[in-house]
């Protein structure tokens, strides 16, 4: 550690937030993410800005860490297949009906075409007789 974060300069924080997990999951026998909560209870700060001082001054340190899932990959990894399926299947519901109202309106459309055939013949034969 460097004389400026010893004597509470920049970067004082996030080496305070690492010891107190640290101290926590070996103290109190919780995870680091309880810990980076209780720590957001009794500071005020976001659980998130937390956990990222934590990591950050972590990797200074040489810890070893878990390697980081890459952002998009951390949704479909877990046991989201319940909700994909339930989301696909409403998707499919939706599809056939989007398709059922457009077999409905291309009837609808066929009947004004020629709806509309009768009446410029209609018109025709008015137009003629005049």
């Amino acid at each position: 550690m460097s004389d400026e974060q010893e004597n509470g300069g920049r970067g004082r924080i996030g080496h305070e937030i690492f010891d107190q997990v640290e101290r926590l999951v070996a103290d109190g026998g919780m995870s680091r993410t309880q810990a980076f909560q209780q720590i957001s209870d009794e500071t005020g700060r976001r659980a998130g800005t937390v956990a990222a001082n934590y990591y950050r001054v972590a990797r200074q340190r040489g810890a070893t860490l878990q390697p980081r899932t890459p952002r998009g990959a951390r949704r479909s990894a877990g046991g989201g297949g319940a909700a994909a399926t339930a989301a696909l299947s409403k998707a499919q519901e939706a599809l056939t009906e989007l398709g059922s109202v457009i077999e409905q309106q291309q009837g609808e459309i066929a009947e004004l075409r020629e709806r509309a055939e009768a009446f410029d013949k209609a018109r025709a034969l008015f137009a003629s007789q005049d």
